[in-house]
């Protein structure tokens, strides 16, 4: 239980970092879009590479296993959904901030995974369904603060990109290998922008923009955000049902709303507290539950 409890916070805040890096970068001008994706997926990329050798290492023969690899097609199919969710991050941050992109981007992993969870046959239990409400309740209020209107364009690539997150959390329900499978990923969905981004070059001529700062936002977004982040969250899956890893990410605005205010001086309202409050409230609950009704199976 309590390396569950460790490894989702850890996994909730790169998340939450993946957005304030974003914001920071692509909001301040300091790198173009594209430029910045193709920078985060290669240096994940790189950076699991590397943390597997180290594993397999570590291991030994036991790295020779036939989970040491996924099939082509799996990896394929886990490059795609992060290459979608990735790009279309990157483009919808030009124009929403970092609680508005979050709240949009986890409120589509949440709606999307709850109907997932009950198109699959799963039924709820009433406590599941008290912290279900509790915690959206929450994130409904953590959105009120936010009276200026989103961009139509921003908040579309947003919710995109939610739905190719949503794919690539059901996926990692399925791998044996977490670290394989996310550098598998990692490398199919940087072989795919690399491809974009020439072809973007080509086609359109879209102008590219480097900066100092821009490429260290898009570094630590890559290895520490990202690459180490997404192979916590893989590592995470496994041990957890759909239900709870939605409502798990709907801390991330949350957790967002804290770094703001810690790194960028953005001081939370009264309203956004008791939000965040009802979110963790709503998480705690809905776990609870489930591993209440698991300790009844068992026995």
């Amino acid at each position: 239980m309590n390396s569950t409890v460790t490894l989702s916070f850890a996994a909730m805040t790169a998340f939450a970092f993946n957005s304030l890096l974003c914001r920071l970068a692509l909001g301040s001008s300091a790198i173009d879009p594209v430029s910045f994706t193709s920078i985060r997926l290669i240096s994940g990329a790189a950076t699991l590479i590397v943390l597997s050798t180290l594993i397999a290492r570590r291991q030994g023969t036991k790295a020779k296993t036939p989970n040491a690899s996924i099939p082509l097609k799996q990896s394929i199919v886990l490059g795609a959904t992060l290459f979608g969710y990735a790009l279309l991050f990157s483009l919808a941050y030009i124009t929403l901030d970092t609680g508005t992109g979050a709240l949009i981007l986890f409120g589509t992993v949440q709606f999307a995974l709850v109907i997932h969870h009950r198109l699959t046959g799963h039924t709820l239990t009433p406590l599941e369904m008290v912290g279900m409400f509790v915690a959206v309740g929450g994130f409904i209020l953590l959105l009120l603060p936010g009276a200026a209107q989103p961009s139509w364009l921003g908040a579309s690539l947003m919710v995109a990109s939610g739905l190719c997150w949503s794919g690539f959390t059901l996926l990692g329900k399925q791998v044996n290998s977490p670290v394989i499978a996310t550098k598998q990923g990692f490398i199919v969905a940087s072989v795919m922008v690399f491809a974009f981004a020439i072809l973007s070059q080509v086609l359109f001529a879209l102008p590219s923009t480097f900066t100092a700062s821009g490429i260290l936002y898009a570094l630590l977004s890559g290895v520490i955000a990202s690459g180490l982040g997404y192979y916590l969250w893989y590592r995470l899956l496994p041990t957890i049902d759909v239900l709870q890893a939605s409502l798990m990410q709907l801390s991330v605005p949350a957790i967002a709303m804290f770094l703001g205010w810690g790194l960028l001086a953005e001081t939370p309202s009264h309203l956004s507290l008791l939000a965040t409050v009802l979110i963790l409230t709503g998480i705690a609950v809905a776990t609870w539950a489930k591993s209440r009704s698991s300790v009844k199976i068992d026995k």
